[in-house]
């Protein structure tokens, strides 16, 4: 899982050229389940990250690179691109007809679910509003791919194929029923950049300091408020809703980025268009696939994570993060 496009050392040694780097090694990484990753060692002995985009076109990951320059530009931790060698301010290469991007090599290490600490989320949620407050400035537009109707496409898929299994078949009209009710409510203002994917997996720390965020393919513009709970969800969700890693990630954005009236009022509509948007996407994009083609993903969390927050009232769940 991860490689799904060959680079030999060859195709290696001539695609960080184009970098200006002296490339000695190159090898495969199981990271992630939709683009292919490489790690890159150069002359000397240092590496770096390679990443080529298997859905994506080349505007697409140019604008994504410009994005995290930008971020890091104003001190939000993510690894800023290396610019192509020959000038002209472009990020991106092309490898088997595919962009490809060259990253500086962080050190850290993904925290597995139950080492998360509150010192954990505290700092997930002060990152996430360093990237609220910075990508204020940024002036190209994102479109997200998850909106309200591109759910209803998947839906729609899922009704028209065949092949569905019952237990699926079984949830749509539930599913069909939330995205109904939650596209015709607000989830709060909407924000120039949202991460949108911040799980665990797409967080970097090294003796307990956050080194890096990573992975904005899926930002878009949207909602502070569902940016949060996506992240809260994520970092916060054992066995259960755990309510005081919930109230120090919530604490760690409050204290970088308050929160707007409208935006504390959204929490709970956004936090469950967010189980809903992951848990149709897992459905679609790997519950239906076969597996051992990518990294299972469990729709079924997703929807657990939708009856803890039903259980909690919208005053509730503001009271329980503190905001």
């Amino acid at each position: 899982m991860g490689i799904f496009t060959a680079l030999s050392i060859d195709e290696a040694r001539a695609l960080g050229a184009r970098f200006g780097l002296v490339i000695t090694g190159a090898h495969g990484l199981d990271a992630g389940s939709v683009n292919t990753s490489y790690e890159l060692t150069i002359e000397g002995g240092s590496r770096v990250f390679l990443r080529i985009y298997e859905g994506a076109d080349a505007a697409s990951a140019e604008r994504e690179a410009r994005l995290l320059a930008h971020l890091a530009a104003r001190g939000v931790p993510t690894p800023k691109p290396l610019p192509l060698a020959s000038g002209g301010g472009s990020f991106v290469a092309e490898h088997a007809g595919k962009p490809a991007v060259v990253f500086p090599w962080i050190e850290g290490e993904v925290v597995c679910q139950r080492g998360v600490t509150e010192a954990h989320a505290r700092a997930v949620g002060e990152g996430l509003a360093r990237v609220h407050l910075a990508g204020a400035s940024f002036g190209e537009p994102l479109v997200t791919r998850f909106g309200p109707e591109d759910l209803a496409a998947r839906l729609a898929h899922l009704r028209e194929r065949t092949n569905v299994p019952e237990h699926i078949r079984n949830l749509l009209p539930e599913l069909e029923r939330q995205l109904d009710r939650l596209s015709r409510v607000s989830l709060g203002p909407t924000l120039p950049v949202i991460h949108a994917d911040l799980f665990r997996d797409n967080v970097l720390f090294r003796d307990g300091a956050l080194t890096a965020l990573l992975d904005f393919e899926s930002s878009s513009s949207g909602s502070a408020a569902f940016d949060l709970m996506v992240t809260v969800l994520a970092w916060c969700f054992g066995d259960g809703l755990d309510r005081g890693l919930a109230r120090a990630l919530a604490g760690g954005y409050s204290a970088v980025r308050a929160l707007a009236d409208d935006e504390r009022a959204a929490l709970h509509d956004a936090a469950l268009f967010a189980t809903l948007r992951f848990t149709i996407t897992r459905v679609t994009d790997y519950e239906l696939r076969p597996r051992g083609v990518v990294a299972f993903k469990d729709y079924r969390r997703f929807v657990a994570r939708t009856a803890a927050l039903e259980a909690l009232s919208a005053r509730g769940l503001v009271e329980m993060l503190g905001v």
